[in-house]
Order: C-alpha cells, then sequence, then structure tokens
C-alpha cells in the first residue's frame, strides 16, 4: 500500500464515526531541507485551529505489521491530545505592534531550503540561514511556531533589517541558551531530571554552566527548541570558550543543539566531517539536520568559521 492510498484509508475510517461538523483532510506537508510529510486534518465547524496528524511513522509502523486497528487507535488518541475545545485568538498576529515581542530566529541549512528561501525573509551566515518565526503565546499551543514569510513583512509594513533587530532582542531572552557536558545531556536522557543526591529536589540548571567531567558539550536553548540557534547568541560562545580557556569545534548535531568539542590539538577536521554526514544520515531525522558542515569557533578571534 502506498502512503497516499494509507493516508485515505485513515481518512474514510475516521469519517466513519466523525460527529456532525467534523471535515477531515489529507495533506502533503513540506518540512525544513524539502521534507514532505503527509497528515491528516481534522477541522470541527466554527473553530480556527486544527490538528494536524502526521501519519508517516504509523505507516511505516502498519508496513512492518502492526494493525490497522492499533494505527486507527493511535490516530484517535492522538487527536484526542491535540483538539482544541474554543478557538484561539490570533488576532495579535495581523499587528506588528502586537506581534514584535514573540519575534525569535532559528537556523536552517541554506542548500537544502534554497526552495523555502525564496519565499521567506532570512540572513545567510556561511552554509545556514537565520530565519523568523513568532511563538504563539498561548498556552493551549505552547510548542507551536508560525514561520514568517515575505508576504508577512508586506502585510506588517516593516523591513527584513527591523525584523532582524527584533529577533535578536528577542530571541536569548525568550530562549535562554543552555550548555550541559555529554554526561550530563546522558544523564538526563535516560534518568529524567537530575536530582540533588539529598533531598530529591529538582537541581537548578544554569544556561552556562556544564559538568566539568567529559570532554564534549551539548548546546541549545531551555525550551530544547531550535536551539542550534544558540550559536549566534551575543557573548555565549565567547564566555564558555574564556571559562575553558579553548577553543572549540562547532558539530551540528540537528536544528536543536550542536555539540562543542574542545580544540585540543588532538582532532582533523575532515574525520569530524566524516563522522557528521554518517550521523545525519543515520540517526537524524531528515527534517531536522541542519548541515553535514563542521564549524569553528576560535576564541582568539571570537568567530565562527567553517572547515569543511
Amino acid at each position: 500500500m502506498e502512503i497516499m492510498e494509507f493516508c485515505q484509508k485513515v481518512k474514510r475510517s475516521l469519517a466513519a464515526d466523525a460527529e456532525e461538523g467534523i471535515k477531515i483532510s489529507v495533506k502533503e506537508i513540506t518540512k525544513n531541507n524539502g521534507v514532505i510529510l503527509h497528515s491528516i486534518t481534522v477541522s470541527k465547524s466554527g473553530m480556527n485551529i486544527s490538528p494536524n496528524i502526521y501519519l508517516d511513522g504509523l505507516y511505516d509502523a502498519y508496513e512492518s505489521g502492526e494493525t490497522f486497528r492499533w494505527v486507527m487507535d493511535e490516530v484517535r488518541k492522538i487527536y484526542e491530545e491535540s483538539k482544541l475545545e474554543s478557538d484561539i485568538d490570533m488576532s495579535f498576529f495581523m499587528d506588528y505592534e502586537k506581534m514584535k515581542e514573540k519575534v525569535v530566529y532559528k537556523v536552517i541549512g541554506y542548500e537544502r531550503n534554497k526552495e523555502l528561501l525564496r519565499k521567506i525573509p532570512h540572513i545567510v551566515f556561511l552554509d545556514m540561514a537565520l530565519v523568523f518565526y513568532c511563538h504563539v503565546p498561548q498556552a493551549e499551543l505552547e510548542c507551536a511556531t508560525i514561520l514568517i514569510y515575505d508576504s508577512h513583512l508586506k502585510m506588517w509594513g516593516i523591513s527584513k533589517e527591523r525584523l532582524y533587530w527584533d529577533a535578536q532582542r528577542n530571541t536569548q531572552k525568550l530562549l535562554p541558551p543552555r550548555i550541559l557536558s555529554m554526561e550530563e545531556m546522558m544523564r538526563e536522557i535516560f534518568a529524567g531530571n537530575i536530582k540533588e543526591a539529598a533531598g530529591g529536589e529538582e537541581k537548578p540548571e544554569d544556561g552556562m554552566e556544564a559538568v566539568e567531567s567529559g570532554k564534549m558539550y551539548v548546546m541549545g536553548n531551555e525550551k530544547k527548541l531550535f536551539g542550534a540557534a544558540a550559536m549566534f547568541y551575543q557573548g555565549v560562545l565567547e564566555e564558555f570558550c574564556e571559562k575553558k580557556q579553548k577553543s572549540f569545534y562547532v558539530l551540528p548535531s540537528s536544528v536543536h543543539e550542536v555539540i562543542l568539542l574542545p580544540d585540543d590539538g588532538m582532532q582533523k577536521g575532515e574525520e569530524l566531517w566524516k563522522m557528521v554526514c554518517e550521523i545525519n544520515a543515520t540517526q537524524v531525522e531528515p527534517e531536522e539536520v541542519l548541515t553535514d558542515s563542521v564549524y569553528y569557533f576560535s576564541r582568539k578571534c571570537k568567530k565562527i568559521k567553517k572547515l569543511f
């Protein structure tokens, strides 16, 4: 079964027992790096926000032997968890004066996103591009973002330079940087929140602190969303380099984080590049790949340059 046929089958199954006023449609959605994902949208009459339920992972599970009944149970579960009971006030987005405090930036690869970049304001840096989006402020849409297009700038009557200035002011404040040692990151992944040895209380995190053991560090932001952009935050890499008395290789782990590797004279840039390419090809979701490049932040020059 092809994926579009699978999507239509899911649509028919949902529609068979949907309540009155529900409209179900199948969509192809282009994500970062030109990756096309497949979803169904469940629209309710009178609602201005509709959840997208991505089906690619469920399709893979179905092709690997899961039953269609299991697929539909998962779809209904996702819908129940993501549906909204009332409209979301989006009127702020029409007025830039109301919206400007919510403008932030993220970083994506330039080459894989050339088609998208023709339509959106961006700042090119090496083989990457800073692009802009809006955090939707309502609690119901905690992780929702709205990518900003050239058409939005025309609607607001502002320049790309104004957008960039506001995003520079907001991003570091709304999405504070966080640097963890690889050891601490692994503990967080496998053991949940790090607890203090006594009392079991959550350990407060300082965005500029890292466990000293181990040589590799992970840089992102406290929201764990589009955190690779933290490498462009003013003063963050400079301060970390001074603290460690080292220059650092910057390895793009994904659009959400980068790996910082201190330059102790033992690494070879070409070997690091091969490692980045292999990890991107085998361990990172295609839509979350940043670039296959290796970068270097010099403690002396205080600048990022591309090595490979």
